[in-house]
C-alpha cells in the first residue's frame, strides 16, 4: 500500500497493565463480575454470553524471591485453569505485564525468565506434557511495565481456537535454554472457532524482530520494525493456508505497539502505515519488551 502522508502527532504514553480496549467490546456492557482474593493474589472474572476475561494480579511481585515469584505465577495461572474449566471456556489469548522484566534473579536469570518458569510448569499442568502445546497454547504478549503488581489477563471463548506458528520462527515453547531454563509457553497466533460477526478472527500474540530465535537488527529501531512486519506477514499467510483461504489478503483491523524509547515512535509509525496504511484502531504503549535488545513488539487483531 502507499505510504500515508499523515503527519498528526502520536500519544505515547507509558503502558497501562490492561488489554486492549477491543476485549471490552467483546464482552459487551453488562458482563458478570466477581472477585476473589487468593493466597497469590486477586483474581477478577467478567463473564459474558461468549467470552470470559480472568484478570490475575499478584502484588509486590517486583521484590518477591525468584522462587516466591515462580511459584505465585504457577498459581495465579492455574487459578485461570480454574475458573475456565468451571464455564467450561478456552484460553484463546494472553497478556502479562511484569514489573522490572529486566531485573537479575538468580544466575544468568531476569525476572522475565522466572516468570517463564511459573507459566511453563502451570502449563505442563493444565495442557499436559510440551508435546502437546502445539494444540493447546493459546498466543500471549509478555512485556515490562512500570509499578509493583505483575497482571495476567487471559480472554477465553466458548470453543478452543486454532493456534498458529510462523514458519520465519522457532515456536517459543522449543526456544533453547540460551532464554532461560524453561522456554515462554504461548502461540504466535490463535485463530477463534467461531466468526464474530461475518469475520474470522485471528488474534495475534506480541510479535518482534525475531528470526529463528534469535534476535535481529540489534539497536537498528527502523529494521527492526520492517522484520517485524514481515514476521506478522508470514503469520498472516500461514493462517489464511490453515483456514483454507489462502491468497485473500488476511488484514489487520486492530494493532498495538510496544516501544522502548518514545522517540522512536514516528519512524515505527511510518513503518507501520507503509505496509498497512493507515488504520483507525492503533495503539502505541512505552515498555520494556521481554529481550533487552529489542526495541519494537506489535500484536493485534486480523479478519481472515
Amino acid at each position: 500500500m502507499p505510504k500515508s502522508t499523515v503527519t498528526s502527532p502520536i500519544t505515547v504514553a507509558p503502558l497501562a497493565p490492561l488489554p486492549p480496549p477491543w476485549v471490552d467490546t467483546l464482552l459487551g456492557p453488562a458482563p458478570v463480575i466477581s472477585r476473589t482474593e487468593t493466597a497469590h493474589g486477586t483474581v477478577v472474572v467478567r463473564t459474558a454470553p461468549r467470552f470470559t476475561h480472568v484478570s490475575v494480579t499478584i502484588p509486590r511481585a517486583h521484590a518477591l524471591a525468584p522462587e516466591v515469584l515462580s511459584a505465585d505465577v504457577r498459581d495465579a495461572y492455574l487459578s485461570v485453569a480454574t475458573t475456565l474449566n468451571a464455564q467450561q471456556r478456552h484460553p484463546v489469548r494472553f497478556w502479562n505485564f511484569v514489573p522490572h522484566i529486566h531485573t537479575p534473579s538468580g544466575e544468568g536469570m531476569d525476572r522475565y525468565m522466572v516468570f517463564n518458569g511459573g507459566r511453563f510448569a502451570a502449563c505442563e499442568h493444565w495442557h499436559g506434557s510440551p508435546n502437546d502445546f502445539d494444540h493447546t497454547l493459546a498466543a500471549a504478549s509478555g512485556v515490562g511495565v512500570l509499578g509493583e503488581a505483575l497482571a495476567i489477563h487471559c480472554l477465553a471463548a466458548e470453543a478452543p481456537g486454532s493456534p498458529v506458528e510462523n514458519p520465519r520462527q522457532v515456536p517459543a515453547y522449543k526456544y533453547s535454554r540460551r532464554y532461560g531454563p524453561r522456554p515462554p509457553c504461548f502461540a504466535r497466533a490463535t485463530q477463534l472457532a467461531q466468526p464474530i460477526g461475518d469475520a474470522w478472527w485471528l488474534l495475534v500474540a506480541g510479535t518482534a524482530s525475531i528470526c529463528g530465535e534469535q534476535t535481529v537488527h540489534v539497536g537498528d529501531v527502523a529494521a527492526q520494525t520492517v522484520e517485524t512486519l514481515d514476521n506478522l506477514d508470514a503469520l498472516l499467510a500461514a493462517a489464511e493456508t490453515r483456514h483454507g483461504t489462502s491468497g485473500t489478503q488476511a488484514r489487520f483491523t486492530s494493532l498495538r505497539v510496544y516501544i522502548v524509547r518514545a522517540e522512536d515512535v514516528a519512524v515505527v509509525r511510518d513503518r507501520i502505515e507503509a505496509r498497512y496504511g493507515v488504520l483507525a484502531d492503533v495503539e502505541y504503549a512505552q515498555a520494556e519488551l521481554c529481550r533487552a535488545d529489542l526495541l519494537v513488539e506489535i500484536e493485534g487483531v486480523a479478519e481472515l
